[in-house]
């Protein structure tokens, strides 16, 4: 860029000798000013805008007549988020100067959009894309990005979602430098976050700067004491060294620290909490880390089972992807697959972060509906069918602004998120801001969290977690060395919780989990004695601390299938013939897929029919029969038909008996998945064959309740051997 903008400059300086003032500044000599130029470009090309922003205006000052100068001085100002509105002042100055230099259209088109002047921004994209040339083929692509941006914006921001509330945290944690990719332990006591600035280590040995770039990034914590953030400090030598150190993910129970470390293209680490303090990272062993590529964030499922991560490897969709990847049996990482098109762009898309209900991912794109930069996304994971994620929803103004915002992390109970970002409310160039959440799902699932004591002395443990319905090991977890303090995330379910400790002992417990409909904090030590006499000291059962808590709360855990079949049902041998309704089991409108409300129910009847072998059962699904009247007439019109009540009707039977069957296989792929045998279940579709009460009142009204009678799901026993 810079050798076509100073053929421009010296053009331009036969043009307009006769208006430059005489009175340059000349504080800097020309030798210096030679050398300064060096290293404003050399910065500009390393991203270190700040510091080149400074270089630049020094320069300009020095020598206002040179328009390569002011220009690179206004594109700078584009990157400061205090000072971004100067930039169009001076752009506008440059592009005036000279009309026909077309790049002054783009840059200056950068400068309307980061000023959220988006009607002025597309047409100056436009009108640099209608004269570009194929040497403009960067900017070509970047300036159509940027229209699409600017349209997602004028869309998103008349929309703000004034829920969600989003605040600059500020003291102690950010500075007038970086601090970046927060990662926050489930209960939210600890965050680990990334610092590049004059508190990096071996920032005394190279010359001070105002921007972040010269730095190296270090590793830096702070720990939540009565609501407020600690002083942080340095996570310590054993991570930070004088080359780049980022944190990048921490586990549910801040036990286990990704870290990202420049070797060959960038790879991922991990190191581990041992007592009070870290241990020197390994790189992870496997398939994650690839040679000559970028992998440079990650997030561990709760169950520590499944890490997500970016990278920009050659099979990619475009950029960065995001992918994951099984643990092991040996620890290492396999099995390594592509999160496909739903969440992966042509664009980079970066930063997952896989909240510990386990079905909700955030993520940063610069593609999918981006306002600008990066934006911050949500999907959901469909856990009844494919595995895979849906189609990612824009967490919207003012959690996403023109500027990028990245990382972001939320805390197990859905309250607070994190995210790093810039723009006009940072007091650095990067700062990690807080959102407290208005309008974002709240989470299910229950966050058990206590101590592990032996002879009540706090002491390290393995805790294996069991699922009671599939009988296999959920996850394996750690309580702390010195503190005892362990964190495990459950999401719905049937648990057993086995206790060790390193000299054999074993305590276990259990918890019923598969009703709980919203957010719970179960507290729960663990205590082991040498003496079996002294079993009795140990704390309740976690059963009977659930069952306290919902108390307290004025809530119960429905039996299985309440009103349905009771608990003497449910131990004898099932009659054939003999039906029974799934309560709330809830599909999207319209189509076949179970919503996550329906596994509560579902799991109740994996439990039934694991401990009924000998029956067979059929599923059926049934609709209400209502008819959209407008829609088909819509229909047949398309078809070349001609609509009638008696067509329509015809039509409607068949479709709904094509829905039923589509949904009651649903269920019977559900089963399936649960270890249930094929063999064993039959899905069945009635469509509005069978109801069980009338759809219209006796005056012809519509009859709501009816209707929910009607749309239901139901098993029958068709043999009990």
């Amino acid at each position: 860029m810079k050798t076509g903008l100073r053929l421009l400059t010296i053009s331009l300086l036969l043009i307009i000798t006769f208006n430059v003032s005489a009175q340059d500044d000349k504080k800097l000599t020309k030798k210096e000013a030679k050398v300064m130029e060096e290293k404003a470009d050399l910065n500009f090309e390393e991203k270190n805008y700040i510091e080149a922003l400074d270089q630049f205006t020094q320069l300009y000052n020095y020598k206002p007549s040179d328009l390569y100068y002011k220009l690179m001085m206004g594109i700078c100002y584009t990157y400061d988020p205090a000072q971004k509105h100067k930039a169009i002042e001076i752009i506008e100055q440059v592009k005036i100067t000279n009309p026909e230099y077309n790049l002054c259209n783009f840059y200056l088109g950068k400068a309307y959009a980061v000023n959220y002047e988006f009607d002025k921004a597309v047409n100056l994209f436009n009108m640099f894309l209608t004269r570009a040339t194929e040497e403009d083929g960067s900017q070509k692509g970047l300036a159509a990005q940027m229209i699409e941006n600017c349209k997602n914006a004028k869309e998103i921001l008349a929309d703000t979602i004034t829920q969600n509330i989003v605040e600059n945290i500020k003291y102690p944690i950010n500075s007038q430098y970086s601090e970046y990719v927060p990662v926050i332990s489930a209960d939210e006591s600890v965050m680990i976050y990334t610092y590049r600035g004059i508190k990096s280590k071996g920032a005394d040995e190279i010359e001070q700067s105002m921007g972040s770039e010269a730095y190296t990034e270090d590793v830096f914590i702070s720990y939540k004491k009565n609501g407020e953030w600690t002083e942080p400090v340095s996570i310590g030598d054993n991570i930070n060294s004088k080359e780049h150190d980022a944190a990048i993910a921490l586990s549910v129970d801040g036990h286990t620290l990704f870290i990202y470390k420049i070797d060959g293209g960038g790879d991922i680490y991990v190191s581990r909490l041992v007592g009070e303090h870290w241990t020197k990272p390994d790189k992870l062993k496997g398939d994650v880390n690839r040679k000559n590529s970028w992998e440079g964030s990650c997030s561990l499922s709760a169950n520590g089972k499944i890490l997500y991560f970016a990278s920009d490897r050659e099979e990619g969709m475009g950029g960065r992807d995001i992918y994951k990847a099984e643990k092991q049996e040996d620890g290492s990482w396999g099995n390594v697959v592509n999160l496909g098109p739903n969440i992966n762009t042509a664009y980079n898309d970066d930063a997952p972060f896989i909240h510990p209900d386990n079905r909700t991912l955030y993520f940063s794109s610069e593609g999918h509906s981006s306002i600008g930069g990066y934006d911050i996304f949500s999907s959901i994971k469909d856990e009844y069918e494919s595995g895979s994620f849906g189609a990612p929803k824009n967490l919207g103004f003012p959690i996403n602004t023109i500027d990028d915002n990245r990382y972001f992390v939320l805390a197990a109970d859905g309250k607070n998120g994190y995210y790093s970002g810039g723009g006009e409310n940072s007091i650095g160039e990067q700062d990690i801001f807080k959102i407290i959440t208005g309008k974002i799902e709240k989470p299910v699932l229950a966050l058990l969290l206590g101590k592990v004591y032996f002879n009540d002395v706090p002491t390290g443990s393995t805790m294996n977690l069991y699922k009671q319905v599939e009988g296999e090991l959920e996850g394996t977890f750690a309580s702390n060395t010195e503190t005892g303090k362990y964190v495990m995330a459950l999401t719905p379910g049937i648990y057993e919780i086995e206790v060790e400790l390193a000299t054999g002992e074993i305590v276990t417990d259990s918890v019923r989990l598969d009703s709980i409909t919203e957010y719970i904090v179960l507290h729960k030590d663990f205590r082991i004695y040498s003496d079996s006499n002294l079993i009795a000291q140990n704390d309740p059962a976690l059963q009977a601390i659930l069952d306290a808590e919902l108390k307290k709360e004025n809530k119960t855990i429905d039996t299985l299938f309440t009103d349905n079949i009771d608990a003497e049902i449910v131990l004898k041998p099932m009659d054939a013939g003999r039906t029974f309704t799934l309560n709330n089991i809830e599909y999207d409108f319209d189509k076949s897929t179970l919503r996550p409300a329906s596994r509560t129910e579902l799991d109740r009847l994996v439990v039934i029919l694991k401990e009924q072998k000998d029956i067979k059962v059929e599923i059926s699904s049934h609709t209400d029969g209502k008819r959209n009247v407008e829609m088909a007439k819509r229909a047949f019109k398309q078809r070349g038909q001609t609509y009638t009540k008696e067509a329509h009707d015809k039509m409607s039977k068949a479709y709904n008996n094509r829905l039923s069957k589509r949904r009651a296989q649903s269920v019977t792929n559900y089963l399936i998945k649960k270890g249930i045998p094929k063999a064993r279940l039959v899905a069945t579709g009635y469509g509005e064959e069978k109801p069980l009460a009338p759809n219209t009142l006796p005056n012809g009204d519509d009859n709501p309740e009816g209707r929910q009678k009607n749309r239901r799901t139901e098993f029958k026993v068709l043999e009990s051997k």
